[in-house]
């Protein structure tokens, strides 16, 4: 039993840490729509990377050096609301008022979906609060209508062990590939866990090895 336990939170932790380097990628993708429209603007307005250090430095009153600017036009560092508008300003050049985050794939609820991530460049809108690392998947099936309909988008940022998300709503991978979206229950050990509907029509999935869960930060209905 102690030795399913750890090797349950090991994985765990693996997964966590595989989660982190996606965020890199996450935050990067959103970054570069941001790194662009940078670029173009300085294009389009002629204002050069140490005038746009020099300018903001001065519009908002704390130091943006050189290199601040250098990192927000390679994608590496991100561009804060208020220095958005502040660029605005110096270059005439409306900033994006959308970001888009990877939408992963789809998550069974009631539908047996296995590959979370096909690989595509497929992307949709992002919450307003949206975290870094944030991903999107899509709903398939009905096992957990009314909350969730064929065709929801759930938004998550993290994964975690399944102990950290009891009698909560969460996309769960199990040991053979599948996710879903369920409510997390106990199982019979430590090790295992029981995954309900809110759809009475659906059985409970009895003692599951759950690799991760990952709690729902946003919902957008279909």
């Amino acid at each position: 039993m102690a030795r399913n336990v750890a090797n349950i939170a090991t994985n765990a932790s693996q997964y966590v840490a595989n989660m982190e380097k996606d965020r890199i990628v996450t935050n990067s993708y959103a970054f570069r729509m941001l790194s662009e429209w940078l670029q173009t603007a300085l294009d389009e307005s002629g204002v050069s990377q140490s005038e746009l250090s020099r300018l903001l430095t001065e519009r908002l009153t704390r130091s943006i050096d050189r290199a601040a600017v250098n990192k927000m036009l390679k994608g590496t560092r991100t561009i804060s609301g208020e220095e958005l508008l502040a660029i605005e300003a110096i270059t005439g050049t409306t900033a994006p008022k959308e970001l888009h985050v990877p939408l992963k794939g789809k998550v069974g609820a009631g539908a047996a979906v296995f590959a979370i991530d096909d690989g595509g460049d497929d992307t949709v809108e992002a919450p307003a609060d949206a975290r870094h690392g944030t991903v999107a998947v899509q709903v398939s099936g009905d096992s957990m209508f009314p909350a969730y309909e064929e065709g929801t988008l759930l938004y998550y940022s993290k994964l975690l062990p399944p102990s950290e998300l009891v009698n909560k709503r969460a996309v769960v991978q199990l040991a053979d590939g599948r996710i879903f979206v369920k409510i997390v229950r106990p199982g019979m050990d430590a090790s295992r866990w029981t995954l309900t509907s809110i759809n009475g029509q659906y059985a409970d999935m009895v003692d599951q090895i759950v690799e991760w869960a990952a709690p729902i930060d946003w919902i957008r209905p279909r």
